[in-house]
């Protein structure tokens, strides 16, 4: 299904949408769990991060696909598809750790300031 919907490119808006619905959800959450209300430097960091991380790491999945091709090794589309399928987990893994990261930063720098 994954590759599926690489081939057809709509996997980046996918993910884009997946990973943005996934973080709103936990920092919501968890801005329920603390009693805390959400600020707008934090939801604007939770709606643009996710898909500057994804779109970014898709520009690497499509070198990563362009040099597998380009090197000549056999049984290529087992091997693009391995590629698509490491490149959309780690992908999906940084987008939704990265914003809550950026956000963890910010608060301690502010904290100290």
């Amino acid at each position: 299904m994954i590759v599926t919907s690489w081939q057809k490119g709509y996997l980046v808006v996918v993910m884009m949408v997946l990973t943005l619905v996934v973080d709103a959800v936990l920092y919501l959450r968890a801005a329920y769990l603390r009693s805390a209300k959400p600020t707008i430097l934090v939801a604007a960091c939770l709606g643009s991060l996710p898909i500057i991380v994804v779109g970014g790491l898709s520009f690497l999945m499509e070198s990563a696909v362009a040099q597998t091709i380009a090197v000549d090794l056999p049984n290529v589309q087992a091997r693009l598809n391995e590629e698509v399928l490491a490149h959309t987990y780690l992908g999906l893994v940084s987008a939704v750790f990265l914003p809550f990261l950026v956000i963890r930063l910010l608060q301690q720098f502010k904290a100290t300031t």
